[in-house]
């Protein structure tokens, strides 16, 4: 019995001298998504953007949706609309061209930006990262 436990021990021992003794979880964060889901105004008849209102609908900040202009700070997030771009691609399927234009986000500590394709459900929590609520 006691040369069992010390051969285990010593194998135990040699495990994480060869690949480190396992790493304590970092701190948890929660997914951040976001949806660039709608926005005023045709951009075929203005490209003055800064006049749209964008709604962003956050999925994992239960919140109601936001109606945002550039240089708007999303609520809740250190996260600033910054730019727009009007985009259109022709879809086969529908045999029509589609919206697939994109808003900008910036976060305003880092610096770090990321694009919201219209539609789209896309997760953030790199650039911004939601920490997990205590005692879950």
């Amino acid at each position: 019995m006691k040369a069992t436990l010390w051969f285990v021990t010593f194998l135990l021992a040699a495990v994480f001298t060869l690949h480190g003794a396992p790493e304590s979880p970092g701190p948890a964060v929660k997914q951040n998504r976001l949806v660039f889901k709608a926005y005023d105004g045709d951009p075929r008849q203005s490209d003055r953007y800064e006049k749209f209102s964008f709604q962003i609908d956050t999925v994992d900040i239960h919140q109601p949706s936001e109606f945002l202009n550039l240089g708007n700070i999303i609520p809740n997030t250190r996260l600033k609309l910054v730019k727009f771009v009007f985009k259109e691609a022709y879809d086969e399927k529908l045999k029509e061209k589609i919206d697939v234009s994109e808003l900008v986000i910036v976060n305003t500590v880092t610096g770090q930006t990321a694009t919201l394709p219209y539609n789209k459900l896309v997760d953030i929590s790199a650039l911004d990262p939601l920490p997990a609520a205590k005692g879950k």
